[in-house]
Order: C-alpha cells, then sequence, then structure tokens
C-alpha cells in the first residue's frame, strides 16, 4: 500500500512539473522576439573588459603556389573583415599600426571557406600592446560579459547562429537566430542567451532542407 501511495505522489509530481515545463515553453513560443538589430560599426558598441582603444576581426587563409622549378608551396594570407571602428583606426600612430601588421594566427574563434579551414580571428589594442582573438574562450574573456548587443551579435556567431530577432532581459537576452550547416539543413531557433556567455536553445522554430554542401 505504502509502495502504490508513493508511486502515485511521484507520478503526480511528475505530471504537474511536466505539465508547468510544456506552459513555460508554450509561453516563450507565444511572445518571441520582435527587435530587430543592426550591426554595429563602432567600438562604443561593446563594453570590453579592458580599456582597449581599437580591434578588428581577421580572416587568413593558405593559399597552394604550385611551380615547375619545385613541388609548390603552401602561402599565408589574411584579409580584414571587419572594423571597430575606422575612425578609431585612422587615430592610432604609426608606431601602433606597425604592432597591429604585426601579429597574425592561425587559430580563430571562428572558422570560414569550407570545406577547407581559414580561421577568423580577433586583434585588439591596448595602448602599446596588441592582443589576439584566437579561440572562444579569448573571445569571452576579451567582452567580460555578453552584455551589449554588439557583443551577443559576434557571440552567437562565433557559435554557429546569427542574430534575426532580440530582447533583452535580466539574464541576458532572448534571441530568435538562424543556422545553417552548410550541408543541406538551416531553420531558425528560440535560444536564450546568458551574460556568462551560456546559450541554452528553447525550441526549434523551424527547419528547411536544401541539396548542396559548402
Amino acid at each position: 500500500m505504502f509502495l502504490n501511495r508513493l508511486s502515485f505522489i511521484l507520478l503526480s509530481t511528475c505530471i504537474a512539473g511536466c505539465d508547468n515545463e510544456s506552459k513555460s515553453t508554450k509561453n516563450e513560443i507565444d511572445t518571441l522576439p520582435t527587435e530587430i538589430y543592426e550591426e554595429a560599426s563602432a567600438l562604443s558598441g561593446f563594453n570590453l573588459s579592458r580599456d582597449y582603444i581599437y580591434w578588428e576581426i581577421r580572416r587568413s587563409y593558405f593559399t597552394y603556389n604550385y611551380s615547375s622549378e619545385n613541388e609548390g608551396e603552401y602561402e599565408y594570407g589574411e584579409e580584414v573583415l571587419h572594423q571597430y571602428d575606422e575612425a578609431a583606426y585612422n587615430n592610432l600612430t604609426p608606431l601602433q599600426i606597425e604592432m597591429l601588421e604585426g601579429v597574425n594566427s592561425v587559430n580563430g574563434f571562428d572558422d570560414d571557406c569550407p570545406p577547407d579551414y581559414c580561421p577568423i580571428f580577433g586583434v585588439a589594442l591596448l595602448s602599446n600592446e596588441p592582443v589576439v582573438i584566437e579561440s572562444k574562450q579569448s573571445l569571452l574573456e576579451f567582452f567580460g560579459e555578453i552584455d551589449t548587443l554588439a557583443e551577443l551579435s559576434r557571440w552567437i556567431l562565433a557559435n554557429d547562429y546569427s542574430l534575426k530577432f532580440y530582447e533583452e532581459t535580466s539574464y541576458g537576452y532572448r534571441v530568435v537566430a538562424d543556422w545553417d550547416n552548410d550541408c543541406g539543413e538551416r531553420g531558425q531557433d528560440l535560444i536564450k542567451v546568458f551574460k556568462d556567455g551560456t546559450i541554452e536553445k528553447v525550441e526549434a522554430l523551424s527547419i528547411e532542407f536544401y541539396d548542396t554542401c559548402a
């Protein structure tokens, strides 16, 4: 008798808890974020962990050059994808520019050029010290917390999402985010992004299939 009563209590608790969780998820879906984000290009859009005066995002790549005289060789190259911001760059001294140009990386907090690998990384400048941001952990340390929209957009982009709509919350942000696996599937998810960088998927909103791979 005691076991039957205990089983009933546990079952009732589970049903109530599961029902509450289901209602919570439904409420999340019923009130989707609607604010549209416009990409920031100024340094002031970021609340960085130190007194950085400039930062930019680069993509590096490797080109194989074949020569009839030898077996060929790989050449390293890179390009600037984003400057934060151009006005700040124009105010740098020749020495500071030289310091920026003197650093590179073969690792990144993101990557491009599938199926090949082109690392995407950041280069920032303190007063007289260049800093390379070449992993997700170093990007998070660079931001300190995800507490501006510019940081939110860049952080989820480094985690295979792109920002569609957003809503600010006490813990961080609710986001409708696009994703694409570059090989047959893309869609939208509702996610929560916490200030410590944690990303929690709440619900898959849509999924679409296509035929090609990048």
